[in-house]
Parts: structure tokens; C-alpha cells; sequence
């Protein structure tokens, strides 16, 4: 019974669910959602098919909205979502499944993962006492998910319902434009043109130009290249210059350049 994983990440919280869901299930291949990968349009043989992703601003990243828009699948197959997010999944379980919907299937199964924030324009790194709590969760949480996909369960009680979906809806449609976010990055004097953000973006959106990172209005929202900078050296506007970076411990930033699907677990 093959399973592939698709996953988005720019912090590495979404891979490492991915990665350890993988390591629970047998015959299964991980394949992140990144501009390289959007060539990839069917997938009519895995028996099941999961989309692992960060929550933002209540809902799918747009990479992703995309991906699994134009990705054909069998609509017997056993399709299941799992959520990275620091609260609750908002409005992307209801979104996927609309994607679904319009191709004739559905969602079988949508899980949360409770893992740090990693939106530094917004707040702080958590807490080292947090972060632990999230991780060690995480295993306890990545087995009840694997056991329950293993054994096909059906399960949605995360959509969002009601009041609830309004409100996330508004927040999402209002606030998450991601192509222009990256309009006020910046770099501070401890850059030294090393290549690091280009490398783990996965919209392919910085160009390193004079040795210095160049944005080309593409972005993501994913934050991954200020997370990422070896020197810490990326801002967004002043917001960022006072706050810590977050990434997660166990995944490594080379790990996020092979983006060729052969080359991915």
C-alpha cells in the first residue's frame, strides 16, 4: 500500500511531521511542494496521499492551494491532511477539501500538529520550555496520526464551522497576500552573500545578486530565508531586528535544497 507525503515548510516544523509520519508508514515517498515541483500534476498511483503544511493567516499557504488544485488523483483514494499550526487549523481542512470537492473526492482524514510559531513579523521566538512541550508532543501526537492512517480512519472534526469560519475566512481573504511581503526584507551589514536563503526558498524568489539577497515578488509568506541566514542578518522592516530566529532543531537547511522529487526521501 504506497503513501506520498507532499509537504510544504519554511521553518523545517512541517518536514519533520512529514518526516516522522513517513518513518511510522510503510512504502512511503515525501515530496515537498516547491516551485520546482510544480511540474507535477498526477498522482493516480499512491494508494494514499497526505498534504502536510503550515497554517497561515487561518489557511493554506498559496503554493499549495495551487499544487493541489492541479495534481490529478484516483477518487478512491484515501486522502488525508495534517495541519502545523500553533493554535488550531483554522479554515485549511475546509479548503482542501473544496479543492477536492470540485475534482469529485474528498478529505478522509485532517489532523493538527501543535508546533512553535515561526512568524517572527508578528511575535517572538517561543520559549525553549515551549518549544520542548511542542516537540515532545509532536512524537505522541505523529503516532496516534500514523496509526490512524495505517488503518484508513475517517476523520474531519477540525473544519472549521459557523462564527469560527466567517471570521477565519475574513482574516484570510484580508490579510494573507504573500507576493508582496517581501518588499520590506532587508539585510543588515552581517550578510556575506552566502547563498543560504536562496537555497531553502521554495518559491525560488531570491536571486543572490552583488552578494546580496535580491527578492523578486514571489514570496511565499514562509519565512524561511530570514530563518534560516546563518549571520541572522535578515530583517523585515524593524520589526525583526530585536527578535530571535526560529528553525526546527533537527532538521538541517541543506536538507531543504534537494527539491527534485527523486532526489527526496
Amino acid at each position: 500500500m504506497s503513501t506520498t507525503i507532499y509537504f510544504f515548510t519554511g521553518s523545517g516544523n512541517t518536514f519533520k511531521v512529514a518526516k516522522d509520519i513517513s518513518a511510522q508508514i510503510e512504502d512511503t515517498k515525501l515530496i515537498q511542494i516547491c516551485k520546482d515541483n510544480l511540474s507535477i500534476t498526477s498522482d493516480t498511483s499512491s494508494d494514499k496521499i497526505g498534504f502536510v503544511y503550515p497554517v497561515y493567516a487561518t489557511g493554506i499557504p498559496w503554493m499549495v492551494k495551487k499544487f493541489i488544485e492541479n495534481l490529478k488523483i484516483n477518487k478512491d483514494t484515501y486522502i488525508f491532511s495534517v495541519a502545523s499550526c500553533g493554535t488550531n487549523a483554522g479554515i485549511s481542512v475546509n479548503q482542501i477539501d473544496d479543492i477536492l470537492n470540485r475534482k469529485g473526492t474528498s478529505i478522509s482524514a485532517s489532523f493538527e500538529v501543535l508546533m512553535p510559531g515561526s512568524h517572527q513579523v508578528m511575535y517572538d521566538v517561543p520559549s525553549k520550555e515551549i518549544q520542548m512541550k511542542c516537540f515532545n508532543d509532536e512524537k505522541v501526537q505523529v503516532l496516534k496520526v500514523s496509526e490512524s492512517i495505517k488503518r484508513k480512519e475517517l476523520h474531519k472534526s477540525n473544519k472549521a464551522v459557523g462564527i469560527k469560519k466567517s471570521i477565519d475566512t475574513f482574516l484570510y481573504k484580508s490579510f494573507f497576500n504573500p507576493s508582496d511581503w517581501d518588499k520590506n526584507f532587508w539585510t543588515t551589514e552581517k550578510c556575506n552573500g552566502c547563498g543560504t536563503c536562496s537555497r531553502v526558498c521554495p518559491a525560488n524568489n531570491i536571486d543572490i545578486v552583488d552578494a546580496k539577497p535580491q527578492w523578486k515578488h514571489q514570496c511565499e509568506h514562509c519565512m524561511a530565508c530570514m530563518q534560516w541566514c546563518p549571520q541572522k542578518a535578515i530583517q523585515y522592516k524593524k520589526k525583526t531586528l530585536k527578535r530571535g530566529r526560529y528553525h526546527h532543531p533537527e532538521i538541517k537547511a541543506n536538507e531543504l535544497y534537494k527539491r527534485d522529487s527523486s532526489n527526496m526521501i
